[in-house]
């Protein structure tokens, strides 16, 4: 990763650069501090030694005749509009800077290929590295035939988060309509900007009542993942990932939607339960820990603002055979408020506080993780052509084992179990995602059952 030399940014304004909120300047290029959630994923990629674990795509298929000048037009304004899609996360005087560069001509990597070469270039973009040095996004147009075409958009995640995608989704569509329609856009201008965002964040420093809590939390925290590896891990591991795809039905989905509302609480905390009972399940451990995104988003200024503005937090959760299931989600419940109220502490920074003494080389108390996305996101289409969303497989594993459940309008869910695949077999995967898919059919239907009993009802 290339650092910046002073010369080369001569007319940069002081780190700090306008409050948050402030109007836009002309004078390029612009500097700030990066937030906390940036600095680290930058920090964890400069200490890398491999391709970074933090690439992220959107990919969408288009059949009829797609107005490639309009499409390149679009993501321009996109570009344009959000800073930090031409932001340069660097280090400057030894300090981790963003670089906010003027807006420009976008660069389109184009592609050809045959049908059945799609999925290896699919994949092979997957993996293609970006330099956070010169920008953290690369889009790509890839020809399968005069009338059908696939357009990629490769991210670092340094640069969005999950609810940046929906924003990009959104935009797409508002200004290549509008180019086509021959209409003017109408979106108002942004009341924020990642850099922005970043100053207001360092300035308000971290609340000691945060770290407090934080500091509770994580003492004496358990280790690692309880689900056992088939290989043995090593740091000079590639760590591809693997995935395991299925699906929790509408039925599962009603039954987890009723258990909260008698529970009165979130289908998240509903499968965070299972997600406990199958970590448990593997060793019956006295505490079980797993992480989760949690946003940081929560003002109107930054609602339609693509940065990352996520990080992860830990559910630690004490179980016994005893424990009933409404107890476990009732707990996961309060340790997701904990983790809601007490957000503003870095990741990185919980890390720290769950070291023993001196110790650096074991793993971080979240390798395994979970995501519940619930939104209801606009559809997707282009005057003009067909859409068709394309989920981009992933290239490398953040961490040991990741569950991602998604809402489907049938009310059930698309369910995705990544994976190590330099550790784990894909039927070591597909047993876990079966396991879990039986605790929380087996937990909503029976509140009360102790876990003991509940493992052999759902064995």
């Amino acid at each position: 990763m290339t650092v910046a030399n002073r010369s080369d940014v001569e007319d940069l304004s002081p780190i700090g650069g306008e409050p948050a909120g402030a109007p836009a300047v002309s004078t390029y290029p612009l500097m700030y501090p990066m937030s906390r959630e940036q600095e680290a994923l930058w920090l964890d990629d400069l200490l890398w030694d491999g391709p970074s674990r933090y690439l992220e795509g959107w990919a969408c298929r288009f059949t009829g005749q797609l107005d490639i000048g309009a499409i390149e037009w679009a993501l321009g304004q996109i570009i344009s509009r959000h800073e930090v899609l031409r932001t340069r996360l660097t280090e400057l005087d030894e300090e981790p800077v963003q670089i906010v560069t003027a807006p420009g001509p976008v660069r389109m990597e184009h592609r050809s290929c045959s049908p059945a070469a799609l999925p290896d270039l699919l994949s092979a973009i997957a993996i293609e590295p970006i330099d956070l040095d010169v920008a953290p996004i690369r889009p790509w147009l890839i020809r399968v035939s005069p009338d059908d075409v696939v357009l990629v958009v490769q991210l670092h995640h340094a640069a969005i988060d999950n609810w940046s995608l929906s924003i990009l989704q959104r935009e797409l569509m508002h200004f290549y309509t509008a180019r086509v329609l021959g209409r003017s856009p109408s979106l108002g201008p942004l009341r924020m900007q990642a850099g922005g965002y970043a100053v207001a964040q360092r300035a308000a420093g971290l609340d000691p009542a945060d770290l407090a809590y934080w500091r509770e939390r994580m003492r004496d925290a358990p280790r690692s993942c309880t689900i056992p590896p088939d290989r043995p891990g090593s740091e000079e591991l590639a760590h591809r990932a693997g995935r395991h795809v299925f699906a929790l039905s509408p039925e599962l989905g009603q039954a987890v939607l009723a258990a909260g509302r008698v529970l009165r609480t979130t289908p998240f905390s509903v499968m965070a339960g299972a997600m406990a009972a199958t970590l448990w399940q593997y060793g019956r451990p006295d505490e079980v820990i797993f992480g989760t995104p949690v946003s940081l988003r929560g003002a109107v200024a930054d609602e339609n603002m693509i940065g990352y503005l996520t990080d992860l937090h830990p559910i630690r959760l004490a179980i016994s055979p005893d424990t009933s299931f409404r107890a476990l989600v009732t707990a996961a419940k309060a340790e997701v408020l904990g983790a809601i109220a007490h957000r503003a502490v870095p990741y990185a920074e919980i890390v720290r506080m769950s070291r023993h003494g001196a110790e650096i080389d074991v793993a971080p108390p979240c390798d395994v993780t979970m995501a519940v996305d619930d939104m209801r996101r606009e559809p997707f289409s282009l005057p003009g052509v067909t859409a068709q969303l394309i989920s981009m497989p992933p290239a490398y594993a953040k961490f040991a084992m990741h569950l991602s459940l998604a809402a489907r309008k049938d009310r059930g869910y698309a369910g995705w179990w990544t994976y190590d695949a330099d550790v784990f077999d894909a039927t070591t995967a597909a047993r876990a995602a079966s396991r879990f898919t039986a605790l929380l059919t087996h937990g909503v239907a029976a509140l009360d059952e102790p876990l003991g009993r509940l493992l052999d009802s759902a064995a």
